[in-house]
């Protein structure tokens, strides 16, 4: 089977990418770790000097079977030791299907792993150990701040059963800080009742923390909850305004870090207008940024749970959206601008952390304020588990926030 891994200019990105042909089916294709090893010397050798429409070829690498993930860490290095070599900006590089079918069942077998986070943590002997550990840590801490603090519960922001928010720290004045928590499950479960566990160090300390709650696929798309998370987004502008509050934060983990850099799109700002100026923090934490991968995992997406397809897979991937629209805002509020924080975890997946990689990337190609944290010894479960306790990592980030624009906390 013949091959060729090139590099040129294709909407105005350089890419690294290969080509093969398979029983009349062009695909874009992964390439070896030797041919990667080979391709690199050469163009830190020649600096990288390719210019717009240059090809740099190198034909009839022989056939692999390396894992799709594998093959995008090496593209990563690659990308990462020319810029190291030649001085220029890096590469873009691609291992992605094109359409035209499904990918082959080993590359089916990798994704599913990738994408199941149990399978990664090691606290626990078993997958399902670490889910259920989960699933009872974060009820039991959200039972006890339900019944510790005060709340107003179910304040609705739309017209589904699930499109209600519970606040905590009633007690707090009208303009406290405001903290916003989406959380995730795969768009399909848990739920706020259960993700209310980083109220209590948050409203101890002066903040006042709003729990969003959303419809469930299948019960509905995942390009819908994207609608409802604007709505949510727009009510919790709303609830500031009115209110006098200067400062919100919002997070989201997993799915709900996926759901809040899809809000961010220029539609919505065109919709909340100047209240998007009181949003100051977004934390992200081990989100999925790029859903196209997932179409094809049953664990994550059996017959297609999510409505996933070829006309949306890459409008809902935050990787590939434009953050062009929130470029005035960074530079009009200077010191008190929007600020992103990435966190991953050091037991998530290859998959999730590339992609956290890849996303504060993308965030800073568009003059973000962008940090980018992998936090040692944990899973993607106690990544967000800790945020009930005081002296987290995160839950200090979220308080030096609020301090970094002047808010009492």
């Amino acid at each position: 089977m013949a091959k060729q891994i090139g590099i040129g200019r294709a909407g105005g990105e350089d890419r690294l990418i290969t080509h093969h042909t398979h029983h009349h089916r062009r695909c874009r294709s992964l390439i070896s770790r030797v041919a990667l090893v080979v391709l690199c010397f050469a163009l830190a050798a020649n600096q990288y000097q390719s210019g717009s429409g240059t090809v740099v070829v190198a034909a009839a690498v022989a056939s692999t079977t390396t894992p799709p993930v594998q093959v995008t860490r090496w593209l990563g290095k690659l990308s990462r030791y020319v810029q190291f070599r030649g001085g220029k900006t890096p590469l873009t590089c691609q291992g992605m299907m094109e359409e035209g079918g499904p990918p082959s069942e080993s590359t089916l077998i990798t994704w599913e792993k990738q994408y199941s986070p149990s399978a990664w943590s090691v606290r626990f002997p078993t997958p399902a150990e670490v889910i259920d550990y989960h699933v009872k840590f974060v009820k039991s801490e959200s039972d006890k701040n339900r019944e510790q603090l005060e709340t107003l519960l179910d304040v609705p922001y739309g017209s589904g059963d699930r499109d209600k928010v519970d606040i905590y720290g009633e007690n707090l004045p009208p303009d406290a800080p405001l903290f916003v928590y989406v959380h995730g499950g795969y768009w399909q479960m848990l739920e706020k009742e259960t993700s209310a566990y980083p109220a209590k160090p948050l409203v101890d300390r002066g903040v006042r923390v709003m729990i969003v709650g959303y419809e469930l696929c299948p019960e509905v798309t995942l390009e819908e909850l994207v609608r409802q998370m604007k709505a949510a987004g727009e009510f919790v502008l709303n609830y500031a305004t009115e209110n006098g509050v200067r400062h919100i934060s919002i997070a989201g983990h997993s799915a709900g870090a996926h759901l809040i850099a899809s809000m961010l799109d220029r539609p919505f700002m065109d919709a909340v207008g100047e209240e998007l100026a009181l949003l100051k923090d977004v934390y992200l934490i081990s989100g999925v940024y790029n859903v196209q991968e997932l179409r094809y995992t049953k664990s994550v997406n059996k017959d297609n749970l999510l409505g996933i397809s070829d006309a949306n897979a890459k409008s809902l991937s935050p990787l590939y959206a434009s953050y062009e629209h929130l470029r005035p805002i960074v530079e009009q509020q200077q010191g008190g601008a929007l600020r992103f924080h990435v966190y991953v975890a050091e037991h998530d997946s290859d998959v999730f952390r590339e992609m956290a990689v890849k996303m504060s990337e993308l965030l800073r190609s568009y003059g973000m304020r962008c940090d980018l944290s992998v936090l040692p010894g944990l899973d993607h479960f106690d990544i967000v588990e800790k945020l009930a306790s005081a002296d987290y990592t995160i839950t200090a980030a979220i308080l030096a926030g609020v301090a970094a624009t002047g808010e009492k906390s």
